[in-house]
């Protein structure tokens, strides 16, 4: 139930910023498992508001997943996401006290140190999540495989950056990966800018019952 929170209000515990509307809408909607799709410009607040859902579930006890796996296109990006974050969830802590202190991970080729995705929040590359997925994770054996691709279930699912993934390779992917989780995990997909056809695809996928 989300009709007694006061979302702007928690945001602003947790950035110091009023949400702009498309924030407060696209939070309340997640908080619901409503799979979500967010067209914002670069510098909008897009991560503040893929990471307030879960903060906000877990310190108001809701029905939510208990891991959020951040996927994004380029190692880089993921590196300095996790950064912003791991200070956003400090201070959050310090306000909303956790019986356990959560913690942030990074899983990419050249940072693998979640191989098994055992963290409270992931970030990770495409190729990371989906050869899990597919239950052939670079980073386990294959006779692990599953456990990578049952944690991916079982968590709330960020793709940001959706716009630089290849259009007939591992975009193509992500939609079969959201036909099968659909129901299961709550996604949202994040992007600066999207094609009218890949946004139709997307939406077709996303209402598809």
């Amino acid at each position: 139930m989300t009709h007694n929170i006061s979302i702007p209000q928690l945001f602003h515990t947790l950035t110091n910023h009023q949400p702009y509307n498309f924030q407060t809408q696209a939070i309340a909607r997640i908080l619901k498992r409503q799979d979500t799709i967010l067209r914002a410009p670069t510098g909008s607040g897009k991560t503040e508001t893929a990471i307030a859902p879960f903060l906000f579930a877990k310190s108001l006890n809701l029905d939510f997943p208990n891991k959020l796996i951040y996927v994004v296109p380029l190692r880089t990006l993921a590196n300095s996401l996790r950064q912003r974050v791991e200070m956003l969830v400090a201070n959050w802590e310090k306000l909303y006290p956790p019986s356990r202190k959560l913690v942030v991970t990074l899983q990419t080729g050249e940072n693998p140190e979640d191989p098994r995705f055992e963290g409270d929040i992931i970030f990770c590359t495409i190729d990371q999540m989906l050869s899990s997925f597919l239950n052939i994770p670079y980073s386990v054996g294959r006779g692990s495989g599953n456990v990578n691709s049952g944690a991916i279930f079982a968590s709330y699912l960020v793709f940001d950056e959706l716009h630089l993934l290849d259009p007939d390779r591992s975009f193509i992917t992500v939609l079969k990966v959201l036909q099968q989780v659909k129901g299961i995990a709550p996604f949202l997909l994040m992007t600066a800018t999207l094609t009218d056809d890949l946004a139709m695809k997307i939406k077709e996928i996303i209402e598809d019952s």
